[in-house]
């Protein structure tokens, strides 16, 4: 249980540091390294196999170097721990209700 407890808590945080499909993608890359474990171990791949493993890890960097440009308020998990400045402001002078926490 703690296995799965700390793999789907490290998936949530993944996935609020970029985007679902960055972390969707980068679970994907279990696929390549099965092959590649076949392969330390003996086993023979089939073309199909390594044209797909091929594919995933193409994918993979396609998507890392197309989101690798930081945007503003693309990070979620600091919005949640730090509101956005308008936000602050905006409680502090009374326009939103506070956060009991």
């Amino acid at each position: 249980m703690g296995i799965t407890l700390s793999s789907d808590f490290i998936y949530v945080l993944a996935m609020l540091k970029t985007t679902p499909l960055v972390v969707t993608i980068g679970l994907s890359l279990t696929i390549p390294l099965a092959v590649l474990g076949d392969f330390l171990l003996g086993k023979p791949a089939t073309g199909q196999v390594l044209f797909g493993a091929t594919l995933v890890l193409f994918s993979f960097v396609a998507v890392g170097i197309q989101s690798s440009e930081p945007k503003p308020g693309d990070d979620l998990l600091n919005n949640v721990l730090q509101p956005p400045q308008d936000e602050a402001r905006s409680r502090e002078e009374g326009h939103l209700e506070p956060i009991d926490g």
